[in-house]
């Protein structure tokens, strides 16, 4: 028989009570606590402006400089070859490439003893035409002398006069012939009418030569010139380039190599433009002449160099080469006053994005006048003495706009603004924007 008393209606819904009293005090412990709960206070975030790299405005006034590049050459550059076939008998010592010659100097004499018998033969020819002419000559004058005397026809004049004719004819081609066999025998020797060097030679002792084929090749060695290709808006920056063609001297310019490490430089000037526009780039080719072809070069010390070159390379100094790669700087018309920019600080071609002393954008539109690789010329008409002009990148920037700066030379700038150089393309806004967007940080 089971003692354990049974639980009365009574006492279950008195627990069940217990129970839910229980988690109406813990509820309402809860919501007690979330409302009565001290809050703090509430404030707007700190408005972060957009950072940008800046740097100054170099302004410049005088002329301007174009700047170009080309490989010097030679303004005559010949094929030497053979006018007559022959075995070769001579060559110069000079004729080597990279050797110098003078002017007439003989670089290939080809065997001319087969010219000198053929001359003789032809010499022989021509006398024996002359004797055959003095005879037609006098039997033409007997002639006239017995016809005149009745002894002789009408008929033996005319036989007379023609054998005469012949001997003449004869003669003639005789003469032709001996003129031809001389011109041979001058042409075995091959020489260059000019003092010039020598690019290429393909010859040696002993070699059989036929006429026309390609022997060696040389230059003039008194005109170097350099063709530079320059935009129509580089072109245009030179005083009148179309009035030379050649005729004269045109605008200065010098010529810069670099060679053992240090840089020269060659006086020079612009002596024509070329008569077409490259199809490809559409650009002008200028034709620079240098002023005194190999000569030495003169050291130039670069704002990279600390000391001067070492006496050793200075006397080393190279002449202007065929073939070397050069650097042409041509004094340009005179712009009066003008701003020298980096070429990424040049929005959409004619805009600078500038800061002002209150740290606020100025929007300055501006003339594009040349650019280099990293650099741009504008003219400074409305720009300020004290200018800073942006070359970071903004998503969007507008009239007075409020930036932080840091300067483009300081280790900031490299790493606050390395996301901005990473934005989207950028958009001007005419317009002030009461809420501009933040350049990445």
């Amino acid at each position: 028989m089971n003692d354990t008393p049974t639980p009365t209606a009574s006492s279950r819904w008195f627990w069940r009570l217990v129970a839910l009293g229980i988690l109406a005090a813990g509820v309402a412990g809860f919501v007690a606590l979330n409302v009565l709960k001290p809050r703090p206070a509430v404030r707007a975030p700190a408005k972060q402006l957009p950072l940008v790299r800046v740097e100054p405005v170099e302004f410049r006034s005088g002329a301007l400089s174009v700047t170009g590049n080309g490989l010097v050459k030679p303004r005559v550059e010949v094929v030497l070859s053979a006018e007559v076939s022959g075995r070769l008998v001579f060559v110069s010592p000079n004729l080597v490439t990279g050797g110098a010659f003078g002017a007439n100097e003989t670089l290939l004499r080809i065997d001319p003893e087969p010219f000198r018998a053929a001359l003789a033969q032809a010499s022989a020819e021509r006398r024996s035409a002359q004797a055959s002419l003095r005879l037609a000559e006098q039997l033409l004058q007997r002639t006239h002398e017995l016809i005149s005397k009745g002894f002789l026809s009408r008929q033996t004049l005319d036989e007379r006069v023609a054998a005469r004719d012949q001997a003449q004819a004869a003669l003639a081609r005789a003469e032709a012939v001996e003129k031809s066999r001389s011109l041979d025998l001058e042409r075995s020797a091959v020489s260059a009418p000019f003092e010039g060097r020598v690019l290429s030679e393909k010859v040696d002792l002993g070699d059989t030569v036929q006429p026309g084929k390609e022997l060696a090749r040389i230059y003039a060695s008194d005109a170097l010139e350099i063709p530079v290709s320059l935009t129509d808006r580089d072109i245009a920056l030179i005083a009148d380039p179309w009035a030379l063609q050649g005729r004269g001297r045109g605008a200065p310019a010098e010529v810069h190599v670099e060679y053992g490490g240090a840089l020269y430089r060659w006086a020079a000037h612009v002596d024509r433009v070329e008569s077409a526009v490259d199809s490809g780039t559409r650009t002008f080719n200028v034709v620079v002449s240098i002023d005194a072809p190999y000569a030495r070069g003169k050291p130039v010390r670069t704002e990279t160099q600390a000391t001067p070159p070492p006496r050793g390379v200075v006397d080393a100094a190279p002449p202007l080469l065929v073939g070397m790669y050069a650097t042409v700087e041509i004094e340009g018309r005179r712009e009066g006053r003008y701003a020298v920019v980096p070429r990424r600080a040049l929005r959409d071609g004619s805009t600078l994005w500038l800061v002002g002393a209150d740290d606020r954008v100025l929007i300055r539109p501006v003339r594009l006048v040349t650019e280099t690789d990293n650099r741009a010329v504008v003219t400074a008409d409305r720009l300020p003495e004290d200018a800073r002009v942006i070359v970071s990148d903004l998503k969007v920037v507008t009239q007075d706009m409020p930036v932080r700066v840091v300067t483009a030379a300081s280790p900031a700038a490299d790493s606050g603004a390395a996301s901005a150089e990473r934005s989207a393309p950028t958009r001007a806004a005419s317009a002030a924007d009461p809420t501009p967007d933040r350049a990445a940080q």
